[in-house]
């Protein structure tokens, strides 16, 4: 995988709460206290040089691209932000990927990287094997697929040796969960599943809480930030179950908060297209939700 650097750049607000129903409450009281691991809410890496973060994922992490570099380098950090996507891809698609990946030649993932908000160009493709030698990645992190986020037994045993082999190949890094989002209410698989957003929610946050604490990982929790929204329902754009554009920056702000241990209702910036006081709503979220380790405030 070839790798140089192109010249072209990347292109304090009281929360609001909406009602939960008492299966949120139930299912956040049961896992809250695995999602604060010891070290959360630290940050990780040295001040001095970029946060070397490599994303194994897919749709639900490659827009991570889009938000976060411009949020950390509005607060002075430091970022190296890579992923690796395939859309719609499983722990079980990613692993079997690693077993694949004994012959040299395949390598089925796009490759992107953004270093202090300068996008590197990158020719040809990887897979995980290569990209976690590539460097050394202070951050890995990993998700299962949306559609299959809230089945517990979906993480096992794939997630299991996806974080064994991230652990061999790049002992240095801090394996962490990115908890991804439910669906919005209009969504057709909500019917098909047979429960509706609140209960995807549930179901989801729990089953990333139950292998995070398998494993000792901490979890982004971008899910539950969405749920703290204020009208949760405008991050995403009909029909799509994907974030818009205000969804990214929750997400940017998250992973933000949660890896460098940032209070991001510091934060100055926000997209242009967006209010003030709309930003200062979805920092607030996001701020609560990682002080909280996932857990709903008392106060909605």
């Amino acid at each position: 995988m070839e790798i140089q650097t192109s010249h072209s750049k990347l292109l304090n607000g009281k929360s609001i709460y909406m009602k939960k129903n008492a299966l949120i409450l139930a299912a956040l009281a049961a896992v809250s206290s695995v999602l604060a691991a010891p070290d959360s809410g630290k940050g990780v890496g040295n001040p001095e040089k970029p946060l070397k973060v490599l994303m194994i994922g897919n749709s639900f992490s490659i827009c991570n691209l889009k938000q976060m570099p411009h949020v950390a380098k509005s607060m002075g950090l430091k970022l190296d932000l890579a992923s690796l996507y395939i859309g719609g891809c499983s722990l079980e698609r990613h692993w079997k990927n690693v077993v694949a990946s004994t012959n040299a030649a395949f390598k089925p993932y796009r490759f992107d990287r953004t270093t202090d908000g300068v996008k590197v160009v990158v020719k040809g493709k990887a897979n995980i094997p290569d990209a976690l030698v590539l460097d050394k990645w202070d951050v890995v992190t990993i998700q299962q697929a949306s559609h299959f986020s809230w089945k517990p037994a979906t993480y096992h045993p794939f997630g299991d040796s996806l974080v064994a082999k991230i652990r061999e190949l790049a002992p240095q890094a801090r394996i962490v969960v990115q908890e991804t989002w439910s669906y919005p209410p209009w969504d057709k698989r909500l019917k098909k599943f047979g429960f509706d957003q609140t209960e995807m929610y549930a179901r989801l946050h729990g089953a990333y809480a139950a292998f995070a604490a398998k494993h000792g990982l901490d979890v982004i929790p971008v899910g539950t930030a969405a749920e703290f929204v204020p009208n949760r329902n405008a991050l995403f754009t009909k029909p799509d179950f994907h974030f818009n554009r205000e969804g990214e920056y929750l997400q940017g702000l998250a992973f933000t908060a949660k890896l460098f241990g940032a209070d991001v209702r510091k934060c100055q910036y926000h997209p242009s297209w967006m209010k003030a006081a709309r930003a200062d709503e979805i920092k607030a979220a996001v701020m609560d939700a990682v002080a909280s380790g996932g857990r709903q405030p008392c106060a909605m």
